[in-house]
Order: C-alpha cells, then sequence, then structure tokens
C-alpha cells in the first residue's frame, strides 16, 4: 500500500454521515490505498459522537482499521505550529502538519483549509 491522503476529521465525519459530499471520501475508503488520519481525530470523532450521546465505539474501531493512525509527535508538533502562526487553529494545524508529515494530500471540506496546497477540498 501507498499512502495517497491524509483524512481530516471533516472527511470522515462526512462519510459516516453517508452525506452527498462523502461521494470522494468513500472512493478513497473503498479503494485500496493507505488512508492516514491523525490521532487528534480520533479525540474530535469520539467528543463530537459524546455530545450528541450517540455510540462512537464502532466507528472509532473503523477508523482505526482502515486507516493508519499517525501519532502527535515532536515533528508533527512543532511544524504545526508554524501552521498556527499563519492563522490555522491548532487542531486543523496539527491535522495538516500529520498530512504533510506524511507526504499525502489532506481530504477535506473544512473552509479553514482552503487554498493551502496539499489539500483536496470537497
Amino acid at each position: 500500500m501507498r499512502v495517497t491522503v491524509t483524512f481530516d476529521t471533516w472527511a470522515w465525519l462526512e462519510y459516516f454521515a453517508a452525506s452527498k459530499r462523502s461521494e470522494r471520501v468513500k472512493q478513497v475508503v473503498e479503494a485500496s490505498d493507505e488512508i492516514c488520519t491523525s490521532a487528534i481525530s480520533l479525540l474530535e470523532i469520539k467528543a463530537k459522537f459524546a455530545r450528541e450521546k450517540q455510540p462512537y465505539d464502532e466507528f472509532l474501531a473503523f477508523v482505526c482499521r482502515r486507516s493508519r493512525i499517525v501519532d502527535v509527535d515532536k515533528g508533527i508538533a512543532l511544524d504545526a505550529a508554524g501552521h498556527c502562526e499563519r492563522g490555522l487553529h491548532t487542531v486543523d494545524a496539527v491535522i495538516y502538519a500529520t498530512a504533510q508529515s506524511v507526504r499525502s494530500t489532506l481530504l477535506t471540506g473544512d473552509v479553514h483549509f482552503k487554498g493551502l496546497p496539499g489539500v483536496e477540498m470537497l
């Protein structure tokens, strides 16, 4: 497998919602290419479902089975700080730095990433 894409939390949530905007996400999930996901996205997914009092274990287990979870290490944290200086929120900066660390495209629909290199907007 080859890493081609890193999913932003937005992409996973659209996939789980089976929204109209999730078609591209579904194509990637069903392909054999490797997907990466920042560990910080697990926090965001669990927090969203918990806030809505929805079960989340099955969704988190699927993300962990279908993608390689990338831990936030020193390099990612320091790179993310630079993206914060340019206006990204901390969590978004960590996810963006994660995609860059594995040299993949970030798949998202979150407007905070619009115009950044290496981002595929949905």
